[in-house]
């Protein structure tokens, strides 16, 4: 079944300019700027915020500078740190409402969570999604499969996680168990959900000479749509097979053409790695070649 006549839409000449814009010209001065907030400034911070905001939990210094534990839970700060640093100019005020809304919705999904995954598998079958993530957060585990994860690339996971409103939980392995599902069932279940509940999703780009297709559809799961069969055949279609993908961050997925320009490709990396380093939710600098039949590597 193709998908290709209500994914892939064409663009105009203006939403085109605003998309190689944003692609190519992405790093802007609050990017470029370097961020002269450190991780033991924020959690200092932070964890003043987080008990007088939640007395009723415990909140102490993580295994890292980067983390704060709340009970059994580690809240990572890297996302909150780049959301901060991309948002310089914020007033004082402003920044404490960041930091309210950002910890507030994390505590709530923590909170959540238990339940979520208490669920029987009858009513998580259909909430599971697959989503990337980046190796950091298996670092706390020590090398322990704590998490239902496959590798994917150099420092970039394939996860799964329960869907809730205020975000999503990872899958244990003590979830799978109890559940009674095969890790293949419970993958391919993951990633036809991502399908299937965002059928609305979009591919747009533009076309020769540099021709490129991007997903931003600021869901959650813009960079996984690159497992989806759909993706990479309407890619390989517009870009040729292979193409080149990139996977920068988890909201943000742009694959182009082999054969672009080298004024194209030289500027495609630039700003990859800009954001990378700028962006929430970071997964990797790298270029990727990618195939229609889903072979993935690191190109050269």
């Amino acid at each position: 079944m193709s998908h290709s006549h209500h994914r892939h839409a064409p663009v105009n000449a203006w939403t085109l300019n605003v998309l190689v814009l944003a692609f190519l010209f992405f790093c802007g001065v609050g990017h470029a700027a370097e961020c002269n907030l450190s991780y033991p400034q924020l959690r200092a911070e932070a964890l003043e915020l987080l008990r007088s905001k939640f007395p009723e939990q415990k909140f102490e210094v993580g295994s890292a500078p980067d983390v704060i534990r709340m009970g059994d839970a580690e809240l990572g700060l890297q996302n909150l740190r780049s959301k901060l640093c991309a948002s310089s100019s914020l007033s004082k005020p402003q920044r404490h409402d960041e930091l309210v809304e950002y910890f507030e919705r994390m505590v709530s999904s923590i909170k959540n969570s238990q339940s979520n995954l208490s669920m029987p598998w009858a009513l998580a079958r259909d909430k599971v999604r697959v989503q990337f993530m980046h190796a950091d957060y298996l670092r706390p585990f020590e090398g322990k499969r704590v998490l239902v994860t496959r590798p994917f690339i150099p420092d970039v996971h394939i996860a799964v996680v329960v869907d809730q409103p205020t975000g999503y939980v990872y899958v244990r392995e003590e979830d799978r168990v109890r559940w009674r599902i095969g890790e293949k069932v419970l993958f391919e279940t993951a990633l036809k959900n991502v399908d299937v509940n965002y059928k609305s999703a979009r591919l747009q780009g533009g076309g020769k000479p540099d021709p490129f297709l991007a997903s931003e559809e600021k869901d959650g799961y813009d960079a996984i749509r690159l497992l989806l069969p759909w993706v990479r055949s309407e890619a390989s279609k517009h870009l040729g097979n292979p193409f080149f993908a990139s996977i920068s961050n988890r909201d943000f997925l742009i694959m182009w053409g082999i054969d672009n320009s080298a004024y194209f490709q030289e500027r495609a990396r630039q700003n990859i790695a800009l954001d990378y380093g700028s962006q929430p939710y970071k997964l990797s600098p790298l270029v990727l070649k990618v195939w229609a039949d889903g072979r993935v590597e690191v190109a050269k």
